[in-house]
């Protein structure tokens, strides 16, 4: 049997228990894949996304192990590489993998797999720590995830996308780091040795780390982050009171302020800003703020009383 076939057979039993589980989960409320890679914000996660791919691949790896050296006769160059002569086996990759499983039962899991492994299950614990904190708090800046059916393709934007659709740098680079890690991966177990599980090297290990460090450290940072969803009316006119729509406007009660919410539209504040028992803030409208007499687009922002700025929010106004 060749090594295409082994890794082709153990990639098919992964497939096919991971389809299985799929199928049986569906009888529960929540099915197996919505359960793994959903956060509790109901969009795809990115952590927990990463966490499924390496459970899937090291797993993949390890079953093509097994089923070299535990099922298939092993080769005649297998009692000579016992007693120092490895290299008749160069030519024979299946006799490569028997040779591999049996160094990964004697020297067991490498330490670099435990970081390849931990790193995303960390990261993930502490997102959905965070993540679920915003979607729960009142005054959350993390809305949970409107109801209807996602498309694939909106599924896949989730994980290197923000919750308004924009891609996100953290999300984004940590996608990339941990594919190309995954990629050297899948290119060397294709090339196999007699250590079993590839090296990962250090300068890999660093780049998934220090990308799942700086992905925890911006959903932390970004629930302080204020969010504008509307204005209302659709079109300002100066001197008119407008209401501002949004999430984390005004003083979080778990943590108070004598601060209060202020409003901008291009730059000039709005006078008379006041907050309700929702949440959403009221404010007059600046004058002078189209010219000409036609509708103009001017950029709203709001700066909370915990200091957190909005991102531009555009207004039309005559």
């Amino acid at each position: 049997m060749s090594m295409t076939l082994v890794v082709l057979i153990s990639a098919g039993i992964v497939a096919v228990l991971l389809i299985a589980v799929q199928w049986v989960s569906r009888a529960a409320p929540n099915s197996f894949l919505s359960t793994v890679i959903l956060g509790e914000d109901g969009r795809t996660s990115t952590s927990k996304t990463f966490i499924l791919m390496w459970t899937l691949l090291v797993g993949w790896a390890l079953l093509s192990l097994l089923i070299a050296g535990e099922f298939l006769p092993h080769h005649a160059c297998i009692a000579g590489a016992a007693k120092g002569a490895v290299g008749r086996c160069r030519s024979d990759d299946v006799a490569l993998l028997q040779l591999g499983w049996t160094h990964f039962l004697h020297a067991g899991l490498a330490g670099s797999y435990l970081v390849l492994l931990g790193v995303p299950a960390a990261a993930g614990i502490a997102a959905k720590g965070i993540t679920q904190a915003q979607a729960e708090s009142p005054t959350a800046v993390k809305a949970p995830k409107p109801k209807g059916r996602s498309s694939l393709r909106s599924r896949i934007a989730e994980v290197f996308c923000s919750d308004d659709g924009n891609t996100d740098i953290a999300d984004f680079q940590y996608m990339i780091f941990n594919l190309i890690t995954a990629a050297y991966f899948v290119a060397r177990f294709l090339r196999p040795d007699i250590n079993g599980l590839p090296t990962i090297p250090d300068t890999l290990l660093g780049l998934t780390s220090v990308s799942a460090g700086l992905y925890v450290g911006k959903k932390a940072v970004s629930r302080n982050q204020p969010t504008v969803s509307g204005v209302f009316p659709s079109i300002l006119q100066g001197g008119q009171r407008f209401t501002v729509v949004g999430t984390g406007l005004t003083a979080d009660p778990a943590a108070p302020t004598t601060a209060a919410a202020r409003i901008t539209i291009d730059g000039v504040p709005a006078s008379g800003v006041r907050s309700d028992d929702g949440g959403d803030l009221t404010a007059i409208v600046p004058p002078n703020l189209a010219v000409g007499g036609g509708a103009v687009t001017r950029q709203l922002q709001v700066l909370s009383p915990s200091g957190g700025i909005t991102p531009n929010f555009p207004v039309q106004c005559v």
